[in-house]
């Protein structure tokens, strides 16, 4: 395909107006860039390691008396558990109305990284069983957030209607101008009428 013309083989009357890439498409995917939940991802890891982020320095540092959470092989399966929750499929899709499909899927999920947790707990460093409870309490919030967010279409009904407005604007400032109408006698003695 010609990178200079992207509509190449579609017949015209399949065309839509051709979107300026330099300015909407950057729109879009920097909308796109800005839900995605990656940052959150890093936001959280960090959390568990004991680490926040420093705005000043662009960087995440440790915490003064906070110990990571779990050794290294309790961080790889906690981001594995994360991911399953927190990712752009899932903020991307619509669950429409659906609370009882999203409950279900968060329950599965916590349920069974609850069990994977208690019978590893001492393999991942964890002092306490009672800090699962924690672990699987972050989880259900970040899972529960990150489902609600699809509920109605949430991120991807807030991307697709960014397009919908960019091609609608752009074909409208492809449309001829409409020619202004004569006014007939009435109209001309009506003092409110254009």
């Amino acid at each position: 395909m010609n990178p200079q013309n992207i509509y190449e083989g579609i017949d015209e009357n399949y065309q839509t107006p051709p979107i300026n890439k330099n300015r909407e498409e950057q729109q879009y995917f920097s909308l796109v860039r800005e839900l995605s939940p990656q940052e959150h991802i890093l936001e959280q890891m960090a959390w568990i390691s004991g680490e926040i982020w420093n705005s000043k320095l662009k960087r995440y540092e440790k915490v003064e008396g906070v110990k990571p959470f779990m050794n290294q092989d309790g961080r790889d399966i906690y981001f594995q558990y994360l991911t399953t929750i927190l990712n752009p499929i899932i903020t991307m899709s619509n669950y429409r109305a659906d609370i009882k499909l999203i409950h279900n899927l968060m329950m599965m999920i916590i349920k069974d990284a609850t069990i994977h947790f208690h019978l590893h707990w001492r393999d991942y460093g964890i002092k306490k069983k009672t800090q699962i409870k924690v672990i699987t309490d972050k989880l259900l919030t970040v899972g529960l957030s990150s489902f609600y967010k699809a509920l109605g279409g949430g991120d991807r009904k807030a991307a697709t209607s960014n397009i919908s407005e960019n091609i609608s604007t752009v074909s409208r400032n492809l449309m001829p101008q409409e020619q202004p109408q004569r006014r007939g006698f009435l109209s001309k003695m009506n003092p409110f009428s254009r």
